[in-house]
């Protein structure tokens, strides 16, 4: 196993273990996701600061990035019925999901 390997499966273990406290816990979308990006953000630090690691960390960022919401939105998924009958409905979820997560990540917060 290679460094980077090493920091990407640990970081995933990180968003894991945090996942699980959320489901386990208040369910609080803006606690997760901003923890979420915490540990994103610090790992990227990281390996900006350790070039030799990876000489893209950026590509890290992504694909954890990616991880954490698939992850969250396969959550929301298995929470809707899957009728055949809802399918048009459950796409607009998972799409406005999407837009939720992202928002959330990038701004800190979702407006009401």
């Amino acid at each position: 196993m290679n460094c980077i390997d090493a920091v990407e499966g640990t970081a995933k273990s990180i968003i894991d273990g945090l996942f699980q406290l959320f489901i386990e816990s208040s369910h609080d979308d803006t606690e997760y996701i901003r923890n979420i990006k915490k540990v994103i953000d610090s790992t990227d630090i990281f390996l900006q600061n350790n070039r030799e690691i990876s000489g893209d960390p950026g590509t890290l960022k992504n694909v954890l990035y990616g991880y954490a919401k698939d992850l969250w939105l396969k959550n929301i998924v298995n929470t809707i019925k899957t009728d055949d009958r809802m399918s048009d409905m459950i796409l607009e979820k998972v799409e406005y999901h999407e837009f939720y997560f992202n928002h959330i990540y990038n701004h800190g917060t979702y407006p009401l």
